[in-house]
């Protein structure tokens, strides 16, 4: 199947792909879409949304490559994005407008607090006092009292916010990317500000003092400076293709951008918002994350089904960590010595081991596995799956599945 979506709206070219998908699925197809150079935005949403795609160049033009048959689209409400409290709770979005509670320890579900529409993406404040769900539904982010696991407020964000990042001040940052801007608020959800940034706003980052947020910018290959502080833009920084995720050093003097179409990283100089180098990945290099010492860095490569590790000191690639198809998300254990890998593809979760930097165990889940976080004895690690709506909970270190807990039922 041949088609030329070029000059599309990128929301009419996904429309166009998912109908192909939708009438080509199981039928061993392969749809091969002529699109434009540089295609950030339908890229990186093809790829978030759980659709097997790459891309190709052919007589001088651009192609995607959409295989219906490998994908496994997150295209339904349910578990996704997850966070644990320090008290051990874990807080997950589910369906019907909810944000289920789990007792992370006996793996019971406790309660459901109704959010907005369509919850996306929680965080937590840095004192855990307060937990953020933005929802894309409609437009606005829930602050809850985690004491009370009450919804104390809402505040107003641009249209279908992202995911939101909270300053060691307590102030909450969210892009849009259909206004292109970052609403500022403050920890309970007042309106400090809103700030334009560049296209197809992804994950914006604080670095670790407090003092600039860098927004990455996926089609204007760009990271857009804010001043965390007078909660102004500061500037603006070239990237590679793409840019999605951040992870700064823990001391906050470098950064490290993944960019999904040029498959690298930038690193960026934090005292002078200047790209002072590039590091190798692999394709559709998406989300990096640095070892808790500062020494290694991972970033996994959605096509690729790898994780590249780069030594952070020397800027330099160290290996390749095969993984499971299409890893959407990963965590590292707080002693550094594992890695937790989701594998939307084919609904599994790996397990690394970061010394040796191979995998020793592939475990399956429950359907379209993406964030992953720790409890507080750095004992286990939960998954969000959210085609299942279940939190999948992985005994790391012995490598075992321990649970496959439903976060849509209700309490007993």
């Amino acid at each position: 199947m041949n088609l030329d979506i070029r000059g599309q709206a990128a929301d009419q070219q996904m429309a166009a792909l998912v109908e192909q998908f939708r009438l080509l699925r199981g039928q061993n197809a392969t749809v091969r879409a002529l699109v434009d150079a540089n295609p950030a935005r339908l890229y990186v949403s093809m790829l978030e949304s759980g659709f097997r795609v790459r891309l190709e160049q052919a007589n001088g033009a651009t192609v995607l490559v959409l295989q219906p048959d490998g994908s496994t689209p997150r295209r339904q409400p349910g578990a996704h994005s997850l966070v644990v409290h320090h008290d051990g709770r874990v807080y997950v979005n589910t369906t019907d407008d909810r944000v289920a509670v789990l007792d992370g320890a006996g793996r019971k579900v406790l309660r459901h607090i109704p959010v907005g529409r369509d919850p996306q993406h929680l965080e937590l404040s840095p004192d855990h006092s307060r937990l953020y769900v933005a929802n894309s539904g409609s437009n606005d982010v829930s602050v809850i009292d985690t004491r009370t696991d009450a919804v104390i407020a809402t505040g107003s964000t641009g249209r279908r916010p992202l995911l939101p990042c909270v300053a060691s001040d307590g102030s909450l940052f969210l892009p849009s990317g259909p206004d292109q801007t970052v609403t500022a608020l403050d920890r309970d959800g007042k309106p400090l500000a809103t700030l334009p940034v560049g296209d197809s706003p992804h994950d914006i980052s604080v670095s670790p003092d407090g003092r600039w947020a860098y927004q990455p910018n996926s089609a204007s290959h760009t990271l857009t400076v804010i001043d965390v502080r007078s909660r102004s833009v500061a500037g603006e920084i070239p990237a590679g293709h793409g840019p999605g995720h951040i992870a700064f050093t823990p001391d906050g003097r470098f950064a490290f951008v993944a960019n999904t179409l040029s498959d690298d990283l930038t690193v960026v100089d934090v005292a002078s918002h200047e790209a002072v180098g590039t590091i190798p990945a692999g394709e559709g290099a998406h989300m990096p994350l640095l070892s808790h010492d500062g020494k290694r860095g991972y970033v996994a490569d959605f096509v690729a089904d790898d994780l590249a590790v780069w030594d952070v000191e020397r800027r330099e690639p160290l290996a390749r960590v095969e993984v499971g198809i299409y890893p959407h998300a990963f965590g590292i254990s707080g002693d550094d010595r594992w890695l937790v890998v989701s594998n939307t593809g084919e609904s599994s979760v790996c397990v690394a081991d970061a010394s040796s930097m191979r995998t020793v165990a592939r475990l399956d889940v429950g359907g379209g596995p993406g964030h992953v976080d720790f409890d507080p004895g750095d004992e286990l690690a939960f998954v969000g799956c959210q085609l299942t709506n279940q939190v999948a909970v992985i005994d790391f270190r012995r490598q075992q599945l321990v649970d496959l807990v439903d976060v849509g039922a209700v309490a007993a």
